[in-house]
């Protein structure tokens, strides 16, 4: 059976430690890549030279001079890619063996989606599997998935193989977005076609420090909630009053939650709250703001520090 081309874009940055270990997992995989395409996305340390010199397989590195982000850096590497498909995988994440395999065969067995996603499991620092990067989230696939993702996000960057020709169409990665630009692709993607997904760990997605999941408080409010809203209005006339309710609760209610985590207190109450007034699970919101009050969190520091 002849299966499509592939391209594998790796962005990377000061990933000397890792860049490593994800193009080792390419090359173990049962399906081979006819193409992976390191960016390097200007980098001060020496990822360009492991890269360059990895011996398990053919790799073409592109050394950008100006940091352009990972919506810059994919871009530049989706011009380079001549394929059918191509995979994204981050520079400190990694795959398993029969990953695009497995993918392909999900593809070719439904000719309308234009990409497909797996489950990603998380993995600590120190090296322990956390399980599924979106824990219990339904995952939603389909021709409706468009939908589900405007509402919450479930598909991972480094677990997404996607035909070429529908990523040309949709414009690439937006650079304006600082986060959740992987979000706005998946939900244009989806528009386009079919969201396949494969329900087995198919990607490995490593935790540390500096990788805080969807950014940091004010990026959420600034470039998150901002790009749903765009696509609210996008979508406005194939959205019920309660799709935008359910979509907007259920966004408003984990932002908040993140936000008033990362420090952010009372915005993320007040983003709750929003939540509430939607109708959007209420009395887990209220739960919440029990929790997160003034008093709730007095009382906490009495007991703890008797």
């Amino acid at each position: 059976m002849a299966y499509p081309s592939i391209c594998v874009v790796v962005p990377a940055y000061n990933s000397e430690t890792t860049i490593g270990r994800a193009l080792a997992s390419v090359a173990a995989q049962t399906l081979q890549p006819a193409h992976i395409v390191v960016v390097d996305d200007a980098s001060t340390d020496n990822t360009a030279v492991i890269a360059q010199g990895f011996t398990g397989a053919t790799v073409e590195v592109i050394r950008l001079t100006k940091n352009q982000g990972a919506s810059g850096a994919r871009n530049v590497g989706i011009r380079c890619a001549n394929t059918d498909l191509i995979a994204f995988l981050d520079a400190d994440d990694e795959w398993l063996p029969r990953k695009l395999e497995r993918q392909v065969e999900a593809l070719l067995a439904e000719p309308g989606s234009s990409f497909v996603s797996c489950r990603t499991d998380l993995i600590s620092p120190a090296g322990e599997n956390l399980g599924d990067t979106y824990g219990d989230h339904e995952i939603t696939v389909g021709e409706h998935a468009w939908k589900a993702l405007l509402a919450e996000n479930y598909v991972t960057t480094p677990s997404v193989l996607v035909w070429r020709k529908y990523l040309e169409e949709s414009g690439g990665f937006d650079p304006s977005l600082k986060i959740a630009e992987d979000q706005d692709m998946w939900i244009r993607l989806a528009e386009r076609g079919r969201l396949s997904y494969v329900f087995e760990c198919l990607v490995h997605e490593h935790e540390h420090g500096s990788r805080l999941s969807g950014g940091g408080a004010e990026d959420q409010l600034m470039y998150t909630l901002p790009m749903i809203e765009r696509h609210l209005v996008r979508f406005s006339d194939r959205l019920t009053a309660e799709d935008l309710k359910l979509i907007r609760g259920r966004r408003y209610m984990r932002i908040g939650r993140i936000t008033s985590g990362r420090g952010a207190r009372a915005e993320g109450r007040r983003l709750v709250l929003r939540a509430i007034k939607l109708g959007y699970n209420r009395f887990e919101g209220l739960q919440f703001l029990a929790k997160t009050s003034a008093i709730a969190i007095w009382l906490k520091r009495v007991f703890l520090h008797r």
